[in-house]
């Protein structure tokens, strides 16, 4: 990624995994997801209340495993935090 100056890496069609994997440890997911109007952000099922001034906004929302975070960010603004544990 750009901003972080890592190289994405992505499996091969070959290498899929035919048991569950370890939880990670580190690093970071990114999700990008549009807000409606009634500010509900959709994570795999779970929903969290957005700020109102993500109405009718596309958001990302990082998880970031380490700390046990999901925050979203409103262009490049980190406008919301919560706990998330995985």
């Amino acid at each position: 990624m750009a901003c972080t100056k890592k190289k994405l890496i992505f499996p091969s069609k070959g290498d899929v995994p035919r048991h569950p994997l370890d939880k990670p440890e580190e690093g970071c997911y990114h999700l990008v997801r549009f807000i409606r109007s009634d500010c509900r952000l959709n994570i795999f099922g779970e929903m969290f209340s957005a700020p109102p001034e993500t109405q009718y906004e596309y958001v990302v929302a990082t998880i970031d495993v380490k700390e046990q975070k999901l925050k979203i960010f409103l262009d490049t603004i980190q406008v919301e935090e919560y706990q998330y544990q995985l």
